[in-house]
């Protein structure tokens, strides 16, 4: 009959073996695989992307990691308040005649402070984890590749921002260094003192702010205060003598009058 086997004369595997055959798909060739094409990079010289970091961080007055966003009440809208370091950075690099003399000359002298500044704390073996990112920006020495070198671009962006923070470090040192190393009262006196503010750091291990100052004579304080005081402020204080440290005065119990 049409449409139908004759299995009279077959054993029960080869019945078996042609059911599985009519449930098989049909043959299918395997496809090719394709190498995608590897993304070309684009070079940059050492100066010039040293250099647009330095104009990014100009630009923006200072390091942005992630976009800033802000609502415009004009139009209702939401819209970038400040892009990226990086992102401002690849746009000047794309189009370096934004670039100036001077963001080049800064770029050289950032780069020349930070290679100083990680072999003076290699030899003193304080280099932090970030430390390391540093080591190998500043180990490209002819031109950045924006495909081989793409995390030392993202790193390098936040480079100026690190330079002006060592700076205002060695400022409040070298202005300390320059004070008379006289010591203020004895332990548990109370004073009152004319004080300009040089440092103010926030201690998130004790909740609070700590002030270093310069006192009219030229001696140095440092105090805990519950609010930030700014550099270069001057105040009149009233503490307590806690204890004297390294050429320094540390007061307790701190207010301004």
């Amino acid at each position: 009959m049409p449409g139908f086997v004759d299995v009279s004369n077959m054993s029960a595997r080869e019945v078996r073996m042609m059911d599985h055959a009519a449930d098989a798909e049909p043959y299918q060739p395997r496809r090719q695989w394709k190498s995608r094409a590897k993304p070309v990079g684009v070079a940059h010289s050492v100066d010039n992307v040293w250099g647009a970091a330095v104009a990014a961080q100009r630009i923006n007055g200072s390091y942005v990691k992630e976009t800033q966003h802000r609502l415009d009440d004009t139009i209702g809208t939401i819209i970038v308040d400040k892009r990226r370091n990086r992102d401002i950075m690849l746009d000047i690099l794309a189009n370096s005649v934004q670039l100036t003399v001077e963001d080049i000359a800064q770029g050289q002298e950032c780069r020349k402070f930070l290679q100083n500044d990680i072999t003076f704390r290699a030899l003193k073996n304080k280099l932090t984890e970030f430390d390391g990112s540093i080591s190998k920006v500043l180990a490209v020495e002819d031109e950045f590749d924006t495909v081989k070198h793409k995390l030392e671009l993202a790193v390098v962006a936040c480079l100026p921002q690190s330079h002006a923070r060592s700076l205002e470090r060695q400022a409040v040192q070298d202005r300390v260094r320059q004070t008379s190393g006289a010591l203020i009262g004895t332990p548990g006196v109370k004073v009152q003192l004319a004080v300009e503010i040089v440092k103010s750091n926030y201690s998130q291990q004790w909740n609070t702010w700590y002030a270093t100052a310069v006192t009219a004579d030229n001696s140095a304080v440092f105090f805990a205060y519950r609010q930030e005081l700014a550099r270069g402020a001057t105040h009149t204080i009233v503490g307590t003598v806690k204890a004297h440290r390294d050429g320094s005065t540390q007061l307790n119990r701190v207010s301004i009058i």
